[in-house]
């Protein structure tokens, strides 16, 4: 009997950091898994001043979450690594994670050797990405319509977004989608109060220097400085001396001579990156040159490729008026919305380049739907990188189905490894049931019924009325990497957890 108790002493020692690990990871995995799903609910977060935060956004609600327990510090920063990588399948991420920690400890309380969990949880994980690449289907032109449903799904079945998405993508080209250095996401704006729309052009958040009024330019020639357009602090420093007031109107002089040009060129719209100078200004301001300083970088980097401008520094005003038009670039309209502050430049000459906007009637509406248009542009380009898979859930039953029969083939404990990844995976469909107010387990059994049938693989339910559906004559799609990234991280951080053996608190 007291060897009974010694070795139920020692497997609690042994299993007290990962209970403590698991018990973190669980609560952070309960706070957003009833937003999961086409009915999920939202997450209301007040901070200390009363501001509150609506959404049902699994990476908001962990960002703004006060997580102080390492482990589920852990699994924050992976989820913030999958929306920065992915944009997408943060909450599905996490509801796979928290389900495979619980599933290795139970089996660890009944003796299973950690590493072989590990072990078995690994290749279930891969069994499981193979099956996604085998399964996916690629985006073509035949199939490209696909893609509104895509984005219709991500975006919480919102039609009106999902439509704003898909526009954008056809303005901006699969060539350009297709591209690392490419993000459609980042065509999102968000402004309150106004119209949802997409155009073909970029924003810039600025007002001009010299109009104050609604403005319209048509066929508009664009100069783009990477530079100000002023004399440098350090030589303004130097007025106090005959000679720095001498330097300092001599390179006045040299502005004077660079702004002429620019008129004499006939730039309808100068976007600086620095300040101009006021003599400058009044030189521009004559030549009827809509100027605007102080641009963002990142705007001023999306206005030169659109455009077809190329960013220069001041000094290249010093070349011939030739050589500086093959500088600048072209665009159909510029329009100045002098109340909000905003310069549209539509339809440039250059790389095709979509603006998306998206409104409401407050700024926390506005801030929730700019989230999910997010949501719905990356799941949108991913798709047609990487292809995709019946979604609502079908594609995880499906493997975790055909993980059954694998386990067939693997001896010894890891069996135990790849059942806690047969349970993840059936985890998010469950949960979008129960999220909907149906039975998930009932209708887990309805579900496998119908496809052992043969007729389909991929079986769901309608998640409004409960009946049996197939996925691929839905056309209910999800994007085929938010599915392989979210398994590969949420194994990531079950192996990390489990091989913790031991918490030590280090020094203060």
């Amino acid at each position: 009997m007291n060897n009974n108790d010694n070795e139920f002493n020692k497997t609690e020692f042994r299993l007290s950091a990962l209970k403590n690990n698991v018990k973190a990871i669980n609560t952070i995995a309960s706070s957003i898994e009833g937003t999961l799903g086409p009915r999920g609910m939202d997450c209301m977060i007040v901070d200390d001043y009363g501001n509150a935060i609506i959404t049902n956004d699994g990476v908001t609600i962990l960002s703004e979450i006060s997580a102080s327990h390492p482990a589920a510090r852990l699994l924050i920063n992976t989820v913030m690594s999958q929306e920065r990588e992915v944009g997408d399948g943060t909450t599905t991420l996490t509801i796979l994670a928290g389900t495979l920690l619980s599933s290795a400890l139970k089996v660890a309380e009944m003796g299973v050797p950690i590493h072989k969990i590990i072990e078995g949880i690994k290749k279930g994980i891969r069994k499981a990405v193979e099956i996604v690449e085998k399964e996916k289907i690629m985006i073509t032109e035949t199939n490209y319509y696909l893609l509104k449903r895509v984005a219709y799904i991500s975006a919480r079945e919102d039609e009106e977004i999902s439509n704003l998405i898909y526009k954008s993508a056809k303005i901006v080209g699969n060539d350009i989608l297709n591209s690392n250095n490419f993000r459609l996401a980042d065509c999102v704006e968000a402004i309150e109060s106004t119209q949802n729309q997409v155009f073909s052009g970029v924003i810039i958040d600025k007002k001009t220097l010299n109009y104050f009024e609604d403005y319209t330019l048509s066929d508009a020639k664009i100069m783009v400085l990477d530079d100000s357009l002023d004399i440098d602090e350090e030589r303004k420093k130097l007025l106090s001396t005959e000679a720095g007031v001498n330097n300092y109107l001599e390179n006045v002089e040299i502005l004077k001579s660079w702004a002429e040009k620019i008129v004499q060129m006939k730039v309808n719209l100068l976007l600086c990156d620095g300040t101009v100078n006021p003599v400058v200004m009044q030189i521009l301001s004559d030549g009827n040159v809509f100027v605007v300083h102080r641009v963002l970088n990142s705007q001023l980097q999306k206005a030169a490729k659109h455009s077809g401008c190329k960013l220069i520094r001041k000094s290249a005003l010093n070349k011939s008026v030739t050589n500086l038009n093959s500088c600048c670039g072209n665009a159909d309209k510029v329009i100045y919305d002098a109340e909000k502050e905003q310069i549209l430049i539509q339809d440039g000459h250059g790389k095709p380049y979509s603006t998306i906007i998206i409104s409401a009637s407050t700024g926390e509406v506005t801030r929730e739907r700019e989230r999910i248009a997010k949501d719905a542009a990356s799941s949108l380009q991913f798709s047609i990188k990487y292809g995709i898979v019946p979604g609502g859930g079908a594609l995880e039953i499906y493997i975790s189905n055909l993980l059954k029969k694998y386990r067939e083939e693997i001896m010894g404990m890891e069996k135990y490894g790849l059942d806690c990844v047969i349970e993840a995976l059936k985890k998010p469909f469950l949960q979008m049931v129960d999220n909907s107010g149906f039975n998930s387990l009932e209708v887990l059994e309805k579900v496998i019924a119908e496809a052992k049938k043969g007729e389909s693989n991929f079986i769901s339910i309608d998640f409004q009325s409960g009946d049996i559906k197939e996925m691929l004559k839905e056309e209910i799609f999800d994007p085929a990497y938010v599915k392989t990234s979210a398994f590969k991280k949420a194994g990531e951080i079950a192996e990390a957890i489990l091989k913790i053996n031991l918490i030590i608190k280090g020094k203060s």
